[in-house]
């Protein structure tokens, strides 16, 4: 079974306690190097991307989630009062259980017992809309770039490779939500295009390789 992105991170070491987690459990994963490949001096990065990622199967993501989660609970007693949450306003500490999955569990944790202290907590049928609402935006389609586009068809007409290649990506490329499924990045409309594109490339490359071969005779 293909593994799927679950968690991104700047480090093995950041990632030290999931990784750890992983292997208690006997939970397959894997690890991706995905740090640019150009030196961020002249890319104008700040050094702060996220360098490895996570891989799980999809189906172990609900486990995981639970057990980080687990975790979470059990080690909310160690957080500190200077923790970066207490400062945040109530909407704000909203927007933390709203992007879940941008957060680590402990903060998920602790943003919900200090909403729930200051009068304001959510239930879990909330968080649970939150979630499927955060799913449900992150599952929809883009429309694809209209310059790429034609950028690509342009491409494709010369029979360049780059042509083939862009409407190949707006044709098949999947992302991944945060329950495990890859669902398509572009709508219906767009992965129309991208396919044409991809068939016009093929077809020109063909034109331009037998032109090619007629020429050398």
């Amino acid at each position: 079974m293909e593994l799927v992105t679950y968690r991104k991170y700047k480090s093995e070491e950041e990632a030290s306690a999931l990784l750890e987690l992983l292997k208690l459990d006997n939970i397959e994963y894997s690890i991706e190097n995905i740090a640019s490949a150009v030196d961020i001096t002249f890319t104008g990065g700040t050094g702060l991307e996220d360098k490895i990622a996570i891989k799980l199967q999809s189906s172990d993501f609900e486990k995981v989630d639970s057990l980080l989660n687990q975790v979470a609970v059990e080690s909310f007693d160690l957080v500190d009062e200077d923790h970066y949450l207490f400062d945040f306003t109530d909407d704000e500490l909203l927007e933390v259980l709203e992007n879940y999955n941008e957060w680590s569990k402990t903060d998920y944790v602790l943003a919900q017992d200090l909403l729930k202290k200051r009068g304001k907590g959510v239930s879990d049928e909330k968080v649970q809309a939150l979630k499927e609402k955060k799913i449900a935006a992150l599952s929809k389609a883009e429309k694809g770039h209209k310059g790429w586009l034609i950028f690509g068809f342009i491409s494709a007409v010369l029979g360049g490779f780059l042509g083939i290649f862009i409407g190949y990506h707006h044709f098949k490329f999947k992302k991944s939500i945060p329950t495990g499924e890859r669902v398509y990045a572009y709508d219906a409309e767009t992965r129309k295009t991208g396919l044409r594109i991809f068939y016009i490339g093929m077809i020109a490359l063909l034109f331009w390789l037998f032109l090619f071969i007629v020429g050398l005779n």
